[in-house]
Order: structure tokens, then C-alpha cells, then sequence
């Protein structure tokens, strides 16, 4: 979880030193003509100069503009339509943009003969660099929250591999798949009606963005089932598939007084998870996405489905029980043997994995 909160946080400085840097490049064009500057030593500004400056601003900035991004992922705003989330995160960046412009802004006029003074510092406000700067600053700030918001929509790092048409050609790749599918839904369903219910599926899909702390990626949702898949290698380490089953169940308990409240229920989930090879390929004219094709989908739904049947909220195949590390210590694992799934020739050997 840490890892992804650091990762996330260089982006934001990465993104925003590299268009500082450019911002700099051109901040100080026409600069000597500007009356309150008379007198600013221009000879100072050298590459040197400009990647502190850079270095200095695009990490306050990114750091700003990542606690922001923080404090704007809260679950009422999230289910705010999409266009609503970019107008408060723009609007945001907007006053963060002006009260950095114009700190700079004081800083340049204390190295001038003038010094700092109301009058200078409004006619740099309202002169056209400044401005020019501020719409800079703004757009960027803009393409940024515009591109996460997309990102988002995709799936984290999907909106990437799309634009550089890494699975344009089908490969093969290895890959954990759960299945997730509400208990119960067809009663919740015909007690709450159409549109409630669907209220409900949306407000357990929004509790599940909690699993991207433990790496995890959404592939699809389909009614009230979700589909999860992690990279190997990130979802074996400390057995992040199974951690992120459980916080998305104490996400769901946390809120529990809202559940009942608004729906009468807590909701529970049953989840089935698999590893395996699929092989992954862009599909789609009209609208592309990434598809993944194997059997390793097909099994992990077949075990999710046998959880009801055998009393149990999550099961695992003893394949990917084999490869999992740092399994949490509050965790126990329990063989149910061979089961014979719907489709399959062959036994799969199943686990059982509950919480003390």
C-alpha cells in the first residue's frame, strides 16, 4: 500500500518538474521589457538556474497537487459524475495555481531595485507573462487531472498500453484473476427493486477502488460481479490477491451503518481466484479495451461459483496457493480436495481461505 502511495507521489513531482522546466524556459520571454523589472539582472538566468528553479517549483507543486488529489479521493466525491470531479479538481488547481504564481511573483520583485510593493506586484498580476504563465500552469494542471480521470476509467497503466499498442499483436502473459459476485442477489434484488439495488452495486463497486492499494486492477464489471486481475509479480508478494479480498470486506463492515441504513443489508461477497496464462490482446473499433482470453478466466469463475455450495466467501486453487508468500499470519488455509468445475475434464484441487 505504501509502495503505491510513493509511486503515485514521484508521478505527481515527475510530471510536474518536467512542466516547470518548460514553464521556465519561457517565463522570462519579453521579461526585460516588463517597466517593474528594470533593473533584474537576466544574466542570472542560465540551464542551472532553471533546473533548481524547476527541480524547487515542480516539487511543490507535485506535492500540492498530490495532497490535493488525496483529500479529493473521498467516496462522496467519487460518486460525483465525471465532469464534476474535473470542475472541483480544476477549480482547485486554479487557486493553488495563482497562490504559487504570484509567491513567485514576490520573490522575482524582492531581487529588483524597487523591492516588493503592492503597485508593481499588481501590474506584474495583471501583465501579460503573468497571465500567460497562469493559463500554462492551469491547462497542464488540467491535462493532468484529465489524464488520471481517464487512466482511472481504463484501469491504472491500461490508458498507456492502449496509446502505444503494446497488446495491438495478442501475447501471452501470466496473470491472478478473481471473481467477486454479491451473495444473495437475486433476493436483494426483489426486496429493493431495480433501481435501489443498482444503487447498491454501485456503492460496493466504489468501496472496491480500496484494492488498489494491494495492486489490484479492475478488468470488468458485469451486474454484480467484478472481475479483478493483478500482475504476478505484485499480486503473489505478500499475498496481496488474498489482502485485498479482506480490507474490501472491511471496507463494506466499516460502512455498515450505511449499508443498513440506506438498503436494510450489509453486503457480502464471495470471491474465487485463479493464476494462470491468458493471452492479452486490444479488441474493439467502435470502442477498444483490453481483452484477456484463457482458461485460468473460465476456472476462477468456476470456483468462485462453488463457494455457495460449499459454505465458503473465498476460494483459491491450490496452484496459486503454491506460489503465494507472506501469507497473513491471521489467515487459515484449508485443502477441500479435488472438485470437479462445470467445463472442465480435470479436478481442480481447491482451498479454502478464511480469517480467524
Amino acid at each position: 500500500m505504501q509502495n503505491n502511495r510513493i509511486r503515485g507521489y514521484l508521478f505527481s513531482v515527475g510530471g510536474w518538474v518536467a512542466a516547470a522546466g518548460l514553464f521556465m524556459l519561457i517565463r522570462y520571454i519579453g521579461l526585460a521589457s516588463v517597466p517593474e523589472f528594470e533593473g533584474f539582472d537576466l544574466s542570472q538566468i542560465g540551464y542551472a538556474n532553471i533546473f533548481v528553479k524547476s527541480l524547487i517549483i515542480g516539487c511543490i507543486l507535485g506535492s500540492v497537487f498530490y495532497l490535493l488529489d488525496r483529500v479529493l479521493n473521498r467516496p462522496a466525491l467519487r460518486r460525483k459524475p465525471f465532469g464534476v470531479l474535473m470542475i472541483v479538481q480544476t477549480a482547485g488547481n486554479l487557486v493553488l495555481v495563482v497562490v504559487a504564481l504570484v509567491s513567485v511573483a514576490l520573490l522575482e520583485l524582492a531581487q529588483t531595485e524597487q523591492g516588493v510593493n503592492f503597485e508593481g506586484l499588481a501590474r506584474r498580476v495583471i501583465s501579460t507573462n503573468f497571465l500567460g504563465a497562469a493559463t500554462y500552469v492551469t491547462v497542464v494542471s488540467f491535462l493532468f487531472g484529465f489524464f488520471k480521470q481517464v487512466d482511472r476509467k481504463f484501469g491504472p497503466g491500461n490508458l498507456w498500453k492502449l496509446l502505444i499498442g503494446m497488446y495491438h499483436h495478442p501475447r501471452e502473459e501470466k496473470r491472478i484473476f478473481m471473481f467477486l459476485d454479491l451473495e444473495a442477489s437475486t433476493t436483494h434484488a426483489e426486496r429493493l427493486g431495480h433501481v435501489k439495488f443498482s444503487r447498491l452495486i454501485q456503492d460496493c463497486f466504489i468501496d472496491l477502488s480500496v484494492v488498489i492499494d494491494h495492486y489490484a486492477q479492475i478488468y470488468q464489471y458485469v451486474g454484480d460481479e467484478a472481475i479483478l486481475f493483478w500482475d504476478l509479480e505484485d499480486g503473489l508478494r505478500d499475498a496481496n490477491c488474498l489482502r485485498a479480498y479482506f480490507r474490501f470486506v472491511d471496507q463494506l463492515d466499516s460502512r455498515s451503518n450505511y449499508y443498513q441504513s440506506e438498503y436494510g443489508v450489509v453486503p457480502v461477497f464471495k470471491a474465487g481466484i485463479n493464476i494462470g496464462s491468458v493471452t492479452v490482446l486490444e479488441v474493439g473499433e467502435i470502442k477498444r479495451e483490453i481483452s484477456y482470453l484463457g482458461d485460468v478466466l473460465n476456472t476462477a469463475a468456476r470456483i468462485q461459483g462453488k463457494c455457495g455450495e460449499l459454505g465458503e466467501l473465498l476460494l483459491i486453487s491450490e496452484k496459486l496457493h503454491q506460489q503465494l508468500t507472506n501469507i497473513p499470519d491471521n489467515l487459515t488455509m484449508k485443502s477441500i480436495g479435488s472438485i470437479g468445475l462445470r467445463g472442465r475434464e480435470q479436478a481442480v484441487d481447491i482451498i479454502s481461505v478464511r480469517r480467524r
